[in-house]
């Protein structure tokens, strides 16, 4: 069988843009691992990166299904247009369909689909300057972050906002700079922790959880772009959560719950983060996890059990089983 690997890679320059513009889309070292493991299932992997060419590559290229890693190119939709892609062409492909990595990637709409049968934080969502009067109904702190943006982008070194106007003034910069909506959420000051979720039906299981805390305990401390860039230094990561185990059952229950809601296929990882009373509240969803072999949040939370190669090959395995398509290693 043959299989597109799609794909965005990162530019080489953009000196125009912030410089976490690129910064959802893939390395070549983690292109190459996924195309290896891959390849342990005895298909044939063609990296095919998702721009404008891409309808014509996938319709010339002969491909049996792709496995989609793709961020897309635009704003709010932009995930969904590689799936949107493969449907038009009737190309079977890995993890969520369109319109679940839409939602996804808007935070506020993701958050009104999980609600209230997953609790979230009193929020506010910044589209025109009329929104800011809202912010003063918001207890304080708040984090300030992009509606419509991954892999932190946007959450840089002050992303938490202790008055009205610090918050209003965060939601201009990050409108100017980024060009969508503003989500302004009261912050949450208890623990981080990742859940990684896999599968279909009755064959969703969770992977794994991971609790993310910083190097050094602070106040207002987040998960932010710099963070994450110097993830060995800054953080450490606890799989499973140093958590009692009633909150563990809740954090499981919650995830599976908010992935069923969103429509998640194959593969997902859930942020949560626990308030001052140690009650879970859904931050949002990831249907296309970051797969680096070394710092992928998923593949940490859930190397314990799993190697990174049989993470990767059990999303083809898991969307060929949902379309009923044999792969050549006798998986169905």
């Amino acid at each position: 069988m043959k299989v597109a690997l799609l794909h965005n890679s990162r530019p080489p320059g953009h000196s125009d843009l912030p410089d976490d513009s690129f910064e959802e889309y893939d390395t070549p070292e983690t292109i190459r691992a996924v195309a290896e493991a891959l390849r342990g299932l005895r298909v044939e992997v063609e990296q095919v990166e998702a721009n404008r060419d891409l309808p014509r590559r996938l319709a010339a290229g002969g491909y049996g299904f792709a496995f989609n890693i793709a961020e897309g190119c635009g704003r709010r939709c932009r995930e969904a247009i590689p799936a949107a892609v493969c449907e038009l062409l009737g190309i079977p492909f890995t993890g969520s369909d369109l319109l679940t990595l839409a939602v996804t990637l808007d935070k506020a709409a993701a958050r009104r689909m999980v609600s209230p049968e997953v609790p979230v934080a009193r929020a506010v969502l910044i589209d025109h300057q009329r929104d800011e009067a809202r912010l003063e109904a918001l207890a304080y702190p708040v984090m300030v972050k992009p509606n419509d943006e991954g892999s932190s982008k946007g959450i840089r070194n002050n992303p938490v906002a202790k008055t009205v106007q610090a918050a209003v003034d965060r939601a201009r910069w990050l409108r100017e700079c980024y060009h969508c909506p503003v989500l302004v959420e009261e912050f949450l000051e208890g623990t981080e922790v990742t859940v990684g979720v896999a599968g279909n039906g009755d064959a969703v299981r969770v992977l794994g959880m991971m609790e993310i805390a910083p190097t050094i305990p602070e106040a207002d401390w987040t998960y932010s772009l710099e963070v994450k860039r110097d993830w060995r230094r800054c953080v450490r990561y606890h799989v499973p959560p140093r958590l009692s185990p009633s909150t563990i059952a809740q954090l499981k229950n919650y995830a599976l719950t908010a992935y069923g809601l969103l429509g998640c296929r194959d593969l997902a990882r859930l942020d949560f983060r626990l308030d001052a009373a140690g009650v879970p509240h859904f931050l949002e969803c990831n249907p296309l996890p970051g797969l680096n072999p070394e710092s992928g949040d998923i593949v940490l939370l859930s190397q314990s059990k799993l190697p990174y190669e049989i993470l990767v090959q059990g999303v083809l395995v898991d969307a060929a089983r949902r379309y009923n398509v044999a792969l050549p290693n006798g998986h169905a």
